[in-house]
C-alpha cells in the first residue's frame, strides 16, 4: 500500500520465497508495499531494492529465496493500469489521481483495479441490481481483493461483509474503506470454513474450481441472490452442471471478452 513519501507506484522490487514465516506479516519498512502470502509461500513487494533487508530476513527466519524480479508497475497485473472509471452515477479513481471522486482506492498489488472484464461486470451489474431490486441490507463479498466491490456497496448503504484468504487483500480492503470513511466487516479466512453466512446478496468473483466447490456446499446456499463471475464461456457448461443439484435460477447472464457473469436467485425456501 502507499504510505509515507510514496504517492503512487512506479517500480516493483519483488522477492519471492519458497517458504514463509508469520513474522513477515508484522514487517515494517518505509519502502514496503506489501507481503503476499499464499500456499505456504511469501512474496515481498518494495518501492526500492532491499537486498540487505532480504538477506537479514532470510537468516533470521530461515527463508529460502526463490525469485527476485524488478518490473514497472504498469506491467504488473496483466498490464492493466489502474485509472479512473464510472459506475452508474459514481466516479471512482486510484488514490493518486487529483479531482473530485465519489470513491478512491489504493490498488496495491492485489486484484480488483476495475478494468478486468469480471470486475467491471460485477460493478455494472451491482448497479443494475440496485436499480432493479433496491438496496439489500446485507452483502457478502467473497475474495474481496482491493475491496472495490465492498466499497461500492458500502457507498450504496449496504451492510457489507468482506472475506479473503489472503492477508494482504484484507489489509488493502480495510485501508480503502478507511480512505473513504466507510465501514464493513473484513474477515481473513477460508470462506468454505466460514459458511454459512446468510445475507441478501453474495458477490463471488472467483476462479472456476472454487466456484464448483462452493456450489456443492449446501451452507453456501443460504442467501437469496448471487452475482457470480470469474469464469470464461468454455467453462460455463461445467458450472451449469454443478448448479443442477441446487434450486437456483439464472436471472441475468452477461458476457464480456469471453468472461461470464450470472445473477442467480436461490428459490430454496427457508424452513
Amino acid at each position: 500500500m502507499l504510505k509515507g513519501k510514496y504517492k503512487k507506484y512506479e517500480t516493483l522490487y519483488i522477492y519471492s520465497f519458497k517458504n514463509s514465516h508469520p513474522a513477515l506479516r508484522e514487517l515494517e519498512d518505509e519502502d514496503l508495499i506489501g507481503v503476499w502470502e499464499e500456499d505456504g509461500v511469501s512474496v515481498l513487494f518494495f518501492h526500492k531494492p532491499k537486498e540487505k533487508l532480504v538477506e537479514e530476513l532470510m537468516k533470521k527466519y530461515d527463508l529460502e529465496l526463490d525469485v527476485k524480479d524488478v518490473m514497472p508497475y504498469e506491467s504488473w497485473n496483466e498490464k492493466r493500469v489502474p485509472k479512473p472509471f464510472e459506475v452508474g452515477p459514481y466516479k471512482i479513481a486510484p488514490v493518486w489521481y487529483e479531482g473530485e471522486w465519489d470513491l478512491v482506492f489504493d490498488p496495491s498489488v492485489v486484484f480488483g483495479e476495475g478494468s478486468h472484464p469480471t470486475t467491471s461486470m460485477m460493478l455494472e451489474l451491482s448497479w443494475e441490481f440496485y436499480q432493479s431490486f433496491g438496496n439489500p441490507c446485507r452483502v457478502l463479498d467473497i475474495g474481496c481483493g482491493t475491496g472495490i466491490l465492498s466499497l461500492f456497496w458500502a457507498k450504496l448503504g449496504a451492510e457489507v461483509i468482506a472475506v479473503d484468504i489472503n492477508p494482504l487483500c484484507v489489509k488493502v480492503t480495510r485501508h480503502n474503506l478507511n480512505l473513504n470513511g466507510l465501514s464493513a466487516e473484513v474477515i481473513e479466512g477460508d470462506i468454505k470454513k466460514l459458511l454459512p453466512i446468510k445475507v441478501d446478496l453474495v458477490l463471488a468473483n472467483l476462479y472456476k474450481g472454487l466456484l464448483e466447490e462452493l456450489f456443492n456446499l449446501p451452507p453456501f446456499w443460504k442467501s437469496r441472490f448471487y452475482l457470480v463471475s470469474g469464469f470464461i464461456n468454455i467453462m460455463e457448461k461445467e458450472l451449469l452442471n454443478a448448479l443442477k443439484n441446487t434450486n437456483t435460477e439464472i436471472l441475468w447472464r452477461r458476457e464480456k471478452d469471453n468472461w461470464i457473469i450470472w445473477l442467480l436467485e436461490n428459490k430454496e425456501k427457508e424452513g
